[in-house]
């Protein structure tokens, strides 16, 4: 785990001396739960679409990469694909920092 300081105006201590106090740090659970939620839900979209290229090219996201037709069309889906495989990465990368927090 990182260790990071932070300057804050005098008013915050107050704030954060009371942050140990259980409630809150039921409150940030419940809040990250339902991140994980939405991002849950969100990675199982991205995967359903990423399944509709596989189907439609009957290829995995590389092998459809080296052969990627020069038409519109053709590199249109790359470049959705592409965003989608990104996006999913960092969904993924979201999740897993929410289930470490969230102790799972």
């Amino acid at each position: 785990m990182e260790e990071i300081t932070i300057k804050l105006p005098d008013g915050f201590k107050v704030i954060i001396d009371e942050i140990n106090d259980p409630i809150y740090i039921e409150a940030i659970k419940a809040v990250a739960k339902k991140k994980l939620r939405e991002k849950e839900k969100r990675l199982t979209e991205l995967q359903k679409q990423m399944k509709r290229f596989e189907k439609k090219y009957q290829l995995e996201y590389e092998a459809f990469s080296k052969q990627a037709s020069d038409s519109f069309g053709g590199h249109e889906d790359w470049m959705d694909w592409t965003y989608l495989r990104e996006t999913h990465q960092k969904m993924s990368h979201a999740i897993n920092k929410l289930n470490l927090l969230l102790c799972k």
